[in-house]
């Protein structure tokens, strides 16, 4: 039975089956999206900057090149705004559907865009203008995955596990890009790159009619027949549950930091530390096993150990590991970096990426949970993988033998930010999806009845 074919008596109680449809059609959407963002990244750690800024100097090059990786960052958090309107007022299958579409026109064009000897300085602008367009379409992404699969989930004794799918999308999309990288390890700097973006459509369109076969959430459909929805969630989100927004993103961003520091900004520090392009595709791909076991774990231990312990327990063992894992680099010690970078991406950027999902959905309640969730993922991706990157890139350069302890002064200030907005966000292991909606509304209803009564008063 299809998942909008779900009897009506049946709705409030999905079945495995059809959650596991909606974890796959969540996933393969996924895998393709990030695919294409992580394509994009070590496109710019490896070919941009000789294809797009080519009279610069190298370091300079290269910092206009994760710049240009960057943009993604910001409009992610556009996106988020714009899907999550349309997510928590028409539905989350409208806007699920539209995202992935968008990301994978502008993945497919710029793998099409010719570089400055052809265009000049447009080049680089058309460049930025559709990475711009590709992260509007990818900041509607984490918001709607994480919101079918915490609404589907939600009377489940295991709604953590199922939650935490909602990324699993990303690891293997990595997985898939860094074995892009590896088989064309060769020309991957010159027409690799873009051979890779154009290959990206062959799975877009399998995703798109997984996400076709989605319907609504039981818990969205009640607040909309009981007309709960909000007018403006986007702005109403910021509005009655700003620290929230705030809190998730501040966690969330060391995520984000470590994923996009290992795995983007490493691809040169390795380089730099004289290691050959083949072996960082080789550490790389290899890495995504300890994400991909995360992501698997940490719903249960969310559940075992509840979610901020877990996530204390990630962001701690991480930043220690910091240290040991660039001394591999600069010694060349080839197997301990592939066991360091497995340890760090499983704890790191793993375990953070299933627990994101599962700390942002059941922050907010379900006529908030699109954008809050959203926006928060944007907004974290800001303040981690925007800025970590271009910061290492400018404080090190090519001097990563006499300048690596940047690397974990960096993991060290996100840690220490993250421990403090932890002790500040609720614990919610053992609370339901639906007594968030209760809630909400007895605020609503005592403010409307204190409002009244103020009123008689004058």
């Amino acid at each position: 039975m299809r998942n909008d074919q779900i009897p009506a008596g049946q709705s409030h109680h999905p079945d495995t089956r059809t959650l596991t449809i909606l974890a796959f059609s969540a996933t393969a959407g996924v895998l393709v999206e990030f695919y294409d963002f992580f394509i994009y990244g070590y496109a710019a750690a490896s070919a941009f900057p000789s294809v797009f800024f080519p009279h610069l100097p190298s370091t300079r090059a290269l910092v206009f090149s994760y710049l240009a990786f960057g943009a993604g960052f910001p409009a992610r958090l556009v996106g988020a705004f714009i899907f999550g309107h349309f997510g928590d007022r028409a539905g989350r299958k409208f806007s699920f559907l539209l995202n992935i579409a968008l990301v994978g026109v502008t993945t497919c064009l710029t793998g099409l865009l010719p570089g400055y000897a052809r265009l000049g300085i447009a080049a680089p602008v058309l460049l930025v203008v559709l990475r711009v367009v590709q992260g509007i379409g990818l900041g509607g992404e984490f918001g709607g995955a994480s919101s079918l699969l915490a609404e589907f989930a939600a009377e489940r004794r295991s709604r953590a596990f199922w939650i935490s799918l909602a990324n699993l999308g990303i690891p293997l999309g990595a997985m898939a890009a860094s074995g892009m990288m590896l088989v064309m390890n060769k020309t991957f700097a010159s027409t690799g790159w873009r051979i890779a973006m154009l290959l990206s459509a062959v799975i877009v369109i399998p995703a798109l009619v997984a996400r076709y076969k989605l319907a609504d959430s039981p818990l969205f459909e009640r607040i909309k027949q009981q007309e709960q929805l909000a007018s403006l969630p986007s702005f109403e989100v910021l509005k009655e549950d700003l620290g929230s927004v705030i809190l998730i993103a501040l966690v969330i961003a060391f995520m984000h930091m470590d994923g996009y520091v290992t795995g983007t900004y490493f691809i040169s520090f390795m380089r730099f530390a004289g290691i050959p392009m083949a072996t960082i595709a080789m550490v790389l791909m290899l890495s995504r096993v300890g994400d991909i076991l995360g992501v698997v774990l940490s719903g249960p231990l969310a559940d075992l150990c509840k979610r901020r312990t877990t996530t204390y327990l990630a962001v701690g063992v991480t930043t220690l590991l910091s240290v040991p894992f660039v001394l591999a680099i600069l010694s060349q010690r080839i197997l301990l970096l592939i066991i360091l970078q497995i340890l760090i991406s499983f704890f790191g950027i793993g375990l953070l990426h299933g627990l994101a999902p599962i700390l942002a959905s059941e922050s907010f309640p379900t006529k908030f949970r699109y954008s809050g969730a959203g926006i928060s993922y944007g907004l974290s991706g800001i303040l981690g993988g925007m800025i970590a990157p271009s910061l290492l890139a400018g404080l090190i350069g090519q001097d990563v033998f006499h300048r690596w302890y940047f690397v974990p002064v960096l993991y060290g200030l996100y840690c220490a930010v993250a421990m403090v907005a932890l002790l500040f966000i609720r614990e919610t292991r053992d609370i339901r999806l639906a007594e968030l909606d209760r809630a909400e509304a007895e605020w609503h209803r005592l403010g409307f009845v204190a409002a009244r009564e103020d009123s008689a008063t004058l």
